[in-house]
């Protein structure tokens, strides 16, 4: 058994007591991540294969809960064609393409799935009381439609704002269901059997994610024109998705609604998770610690985001499979293809242990991506964005369950809103520092000050070394912390 991190905010829960949590979008990645299985997972690698498809085999649950499930199943099998053409390096492809925006608008592009990520607490609390489904379907039917306003949107810069727009509103949406939904399943699904009920809806997630982007990028670059029909078609689609959603239902709700109609409303609602998340980081030095190191890991990453999709987009003029193959699709599935090994690694090490070997991983493919942004080359940036998508699936999982091994029990949904508080934050400025160090700025006079802010020619390529410098000082700082754990 790894040691485990002193920690005063509680004392580190074993192992085989680790428990998923509420799924929440990812800053680091702007899906939800199953969480893995609590029993360790040792041997050969095919012996963490056999595992890890042993977690995708059908659980055992009740027939009520069985029934929902299956609702949910054929959910996944359209709503996430919706969710693929609201990613970034899906739209950002087209805000660049077709309405030619400027640098900035792909950094907001970039930055949208963060809001959501700070939506998070306030959907939280306008869901106490209310039935979770129709509450939830709600969101969904809002989110399909905003979708659905893309497939009308005109020509001309009004068009290309009113594309950020809807996907804005589209990714707020987004954030309220994955963090109501979440509560469906804890509500439906038995904890022994939770981890496999997510794991195969999200493997069905990313699945067709990243097939519906691949097919999205083919049928563009054979019809640039008719990116609006692809948007029609995505949401008339996730619209079934909603009508099968609808039907699922949670056991026992009422009693469940009935506990939190009598619990006191908080106040607040915004500030609180700010003094509760101050509060947590100042009384538990080492969980302070591992988020200062995620913190700069993270801006690493999605510093770089908007950048690259102005490069491969835009300066290298890629086709549109090209575009979102590097920009969305590559990570995406190769986060898939490896989830299942970094889940066996994970199910047997501390979280700082696996922090400190596994962010090298991605030190290594912002290097690779830089060496072949320097050069133009799409090839080495595939290659880096490749080694990116192997990084992300064990960052989704360590994004997920990281603070688990700092956690008491009880405490565990507060340290798991520090964590989204956080990765919302850095959501909110990277993508746009990255890309204002990426293009620079004139000179400009500061009205009323008689200054001059001198002009920046920006950092071009370097930009993403910049960001391999961040990413990995947080690196280092995971290898410090793994090594005063150990001693």
């Amino acid at each position: 058994m790894p040691r485990r991190l002193p920690s005063t905010g509680g004392a580190p829960i074993p192992m085989n007591d680790r428990r998923t949590t509420p799924s929440h979008d990812d800053g680091e990645n702007s899906i939800p991540s199953p969480g893995s299985s609590s029993s360790p997972i040792s041997g050969s690698a095919g012996g963490r294969w056999r595992r890890a498809a042993a977690r995708l085999t059908r659980p055992e649950i009740e027939p009520a809960a069985l029934r929902s499930y299956r609702h949910e199943q054929r959910t996944q099998l359209v709503l996430p064609i919706a969710s693929a053409l609201t990613e970034g390096g899906f739209i950002g492809v087209i805000a660049d393409k077709v309405y030619h925006v400027h640098p900035g608008v792909l950094a907001l592009i970039t930055a949208a799935p963060m809001f959501g990520l700070l939506s998070s607490f306030v959907w939280a609390q306008l869901a106490l009381g209310r039935r979770k489904v129709p509450f939830t379907a709600s969101l969904m039917l809002l989110f399909v439609g905003a979708v659905a306003a893309v497939a009308m949107l005109p020509e001309g810069p009004v068009g290309g704002w009113l594309l950020v727009t809807s996907m804005i509103a589209a990714r707020l949406m987004l954030g309220g269901i994955i963090t109501i939904r979440s509560l469906v399943w804890t509500f439906n699904y038995p904890r022994e059997a939770r981890a496999r009920v997510t794991s195969r809806l999200q493997f069905l997630t990313m699945s067709v994610m990243t097939l519906t982007s691949l097919a999205g990028g083919v049928f563009l670059d054979a019809h640039p024109e008719s990116f609006r029909s692809v948007y029609a078609v995505g949401a008339v689609l996730a619209a079934l998705g909603v009508l099968s959603f609808s039907r699922v239902r949670i056991i026992d709700e009422q009693a469940q609604l009935d506990r939190e109609r009598m619990e006191p409303k908080q106040p607040g609602t915004v500030v609180a998770p700010l003094l509760s998340a101050w509060s947590v980081l100042r009384e538990d030095r080492p969980y302070a610690n591992y988020q200062a190191c995620q913190f700069l890991l993270g801006v690493s990453n999605m510093m770089i985001e908007a950048p690259l999709i102005y490069l491969v987009s835009h300066e290298l003029q890629a086709s549109y499979t090209t575009s979102i193959a590097l920009t969305l699709a590559i990570p995406l599935g190769f986060s898939l293809l490896t989830l299942p090994l970094w889940a066996g690694y994970l199910d047997r090490v501390h979280i700082s242990e696996f922090r400190a070997r596994h962010s090298w991983i991605w030190v290594v493919a912002q290097a690779i991506t830089w060496y072949g942004a320097i050069h133009g080359s799409l090839l080495w940036i595939g290659v880096g964005r490749l080694l990116l998508g192997m990084g992300r699936g064990g960052g989704a999982l360590a994004w997920q369950l990281g603070h688990n091994d700092f956690a008491r029990p009880e405490n565990v949904g507060l340290y798991m809103g520090v964590h989204v508080t956080l990765t919302g934050v850095r959501g909110a400025f990277a993508p746009f520092l990255g890309m204002l160090l990426y293009v620079g700025w004139a000179s400009a006079e500061l009205p009323g000050l008689g200054l001059r802010v001198p002009g920046f020619e920006g950092l071009g390529a370097h930009t993403i070394g910049l960001a391999c410098l961040v990413g990995s000082l947080g690196a280092v700082g995971y290898w410090q912390l793994h090594r005063r754990a150990s001693r």
